[in-house]
């Protein structure tokens, strides 16, 4: 099985659009998957106790997100140069441990023109040093308006043919 991340916890964005797009193709291909999207994310305050071993409703979050499958594939937004500090708090809330030798493929959105390359490599550092695999076809969407239609699922029919590729390929990685 495979979790597709939506790793923003803005709600109606083209990050999660594009998560759906995989998803139906997901579907398409009798692939096994889950859909996680980061506006679940629980409102509680922010201290120091959401990165200690014990019951808290952020660890239980992060291991509900990325302990189900050994494959994830992240969809993440470009956020001032690099990815959202959700997503990173949602890693680092999480057992180091839980990373270990799963596979992860990501995949950029950007509304400018570099498809958060930037952002794939900062995550690319984060999930190798927790001992990840990282799948070497990076996908850089750049431009993402002209790319989905009005419920920003992904219209574009090269994209779709881009993304399920990666998709396919990383399912045999």
């Amino acid at each position: 099985m495979i979790t597709i991340v939506s790793a923003t916890n803005r709600i109606g964005s083209f990050t999660a659009g594009v998560a759906a797009t995989y998803a139906e193709l997901a579907e398409k291909n009798n692939i096994s998957f889950r859909l996680v999207e980061l506006t679940s994310f629980p409102e509680v305050p922010v201290t120091d106790n959401i990165y200690r071993k014990g019951e808290n409703p952020l660890r239980t979050f992060a291991h509900e997100v990325f302990n189900v499958s050994d494959r994830l594939l992240l969809v993440v937004p470009e956020y001032n140069g690099s990815f959202p500090g959700i997503l990173k708090t949602v890693i680092d809330c999480a057992d180091p441990e839980i990373f270990r030798s799963k596979k992860v493929a990501l995949t950029g959105v950007a509304s400018g023109r570099a498809g958060n390359l930037r952002g794939m490599d900062h995550l690319t550092g984060v999930f190798q040093y927790l001992k990840s695999h990282v799948y070497y076809d990076k996908l850089p969407l750049s431009s993402i308006r002209g790319l989905v239609n009005e419920h920003q699922i992904v219209s574009d029919p090269k994209t779709r043919d881009t993304l399920e590729a990666q998709l396919l390929g990383f399912m045999n990685f």
